[in-house]
């Protein structure tokens, strides 16, 4: 039950937030007015975190019920003021990232998981009878976590700059959605699929296996958690290269900017590859420790998922650090295409294979793994034609100053 709101919680989330914190940090790292940045995506981004709030609350009953979980509307509804606070936060992390302070932003995330795990324990332990009750309070920590991170935030950046976020800067607000919006549509490639698994795993499953919606809790909320936990150690390579790289284009030095983008993707792809091989040879151990209460058929499924989506692992990384250094590049559209390609070829293969009684759950594991190896080829190939094109440009305005000893080849000419 839990599981089920988060799908669609996180495209509503994208939407209002997810783009947020990587336009600011690539703006903020190249601009000499960081205040006024942050005061103008404050201004963009609050108001659609509350329109957000207000359309997950509202549609709550009509949500649960097409995705085959009625009981989970009161899990919607405690989630749902969450998307406010986020937004608000996503603005905070950015400022922070573009300055190239990463702790504010480690911190903050420390405190989320901290609140979410002591509150959710606590409530689901005191109060609640039922799974959609327990489900509804685990999502309410949810929402208290975020809340109390962006007090975290807030006094953070009071002690860094005392005058008040609020005081109205001119920013131009086109710079910031023009890099926005292709960075939220990248983002949103991921939590779509996520919301496409949380419609079809289910309803096509439940055709032939009674315990569909357990199977899909396992995948999703189980295996895709412990996947999640490498990848997300790896996050901090994207998050950190994206203002790193942008600063060094904005001064002019597009060489070194091309060595840190391939300094980044070497270290991600060693990093994930040990993870991964983790992952996949403890799979039996890592069940034992953490699905301890599961019965004996589910925890042999378990293993099976987690170690076959250990390369999962390293798909997931190279796409973050990937799409971190294209738009570092100025190539935002490009992780939005690329992605768009993967889920298609999901999209089209997915209810044929979970039609399949042989491949069930495993179906939207085979078809991820697609996904996310269409996405990293393309990404990879662009960025090698965008370097090789970079060389071409030095190599002639080399040859054009040697021969014209510096001087422009046409008056007026830059």
């Amino acid at each position: 039950v839990y599981q089920t709101v988060f799908p669609v919680y996180t495209i509503l989330l994208t939407f209002s937030s997810t783009g947020a914190p990587s336009a600011l940090s690539k703006i903020i790292s190249s601009t000499d007015d960081k205040k006024g940045a942050l005061n103008c995506a404050i201004k963009i981004f609050i108001p659609l975190g509350i329109v957000g709030s207000i359309i997950m609350a509202s549609l709550s009953h009509f949500i649960s019920v097409v995705q085959g979980e009625p009981g989970a509307y009161l899990a919607y509804i405690a989630l749902s003021p969450s998307i406010a606070a986020v937004s608000a936060i996503a603005c905070f992390r950015g400022y922070f990232q573009g300055l190239n302070d990463m702790r504010p932003t480690a911190f903050s995330q420390i405190t989320e998981q901290c609140v979410k795990l002591v509150f959710g324990l606590t409530l689901c332990s005191l109060f609640g009878h039922t799974p959609e009750q327990k489900g509804a309070l685990a999502c309410l920590a949810v929402t208290a976590s975020e809340i109390i991170a962006l007090a975290y935030l807030f006094v953070k950046y009071l002690k860094r700059k005392p005058t008040s976020v609020l005081v109205a800067e001119i920013f131009p607000a086109k710079k910031i959605l023009l890099t926005v919006i292709p960075i939220t549509l990248s983002a949103v490639i991921l939590p779509l699929a996520r919301l496409y698994d949380g419609f079809t795993i289910i309803n096509l499953l439940k055709t032939y296996l009674p315990d569909a919606l357990s199977l899909y809790g396992i995948y999703t909320g189980s295996v895709e958690t412990v996947i999640g936990v490498p990848v997300a150690v790896c996050y901090g390579i994207a998050v950190a290269v994206l203002p790193s790289v942008s600063k060094t284009i904005s001064d002019g030095d597009t060489e070194y900017a091309f060595e840190q983008v391939g300094k980044s993707l070497v270290v991600t792809l060693i990093l994930s590859v040990l993870a991964a091989a983790a992952i996949y040879f403890s799979a039996e151990i890592v069940t034992s420790i953490l699905f301890g209460r599961f019965n004996e058929s589910e925890r042999e499924i378990t293993v099976k998922l987690l170690s076959s989506s250990a390369f999962n692992v390293i798909l997931l990384s190279l796409i973050q650090t990937e799409t971190g250094c294209l738009i570092a590049i100025g190539k935002t559209y490009a992780p939005c295409i690329t992605l768009s390609l993967g889920l298609a070829l999901k999209i089209i293969l997915q209810p044929s294979l979970l039609k399949i009684r042989e491949i069930n759950i495993f179906a939207p594991l085979i078809c991820d793994i697609l996904c996310y190896f269409v996405a990293v080829f393309a990404n990879l190939v662009y960025i090698i034609i965008c370097n090789n094109k970079r060389r071409k440009q030095n190599e002639f305005d080399f040859d054009r100053n040697r021969h014209t000893g510096g001087r422009p080849l046409l008056k007026g000419f830059k």
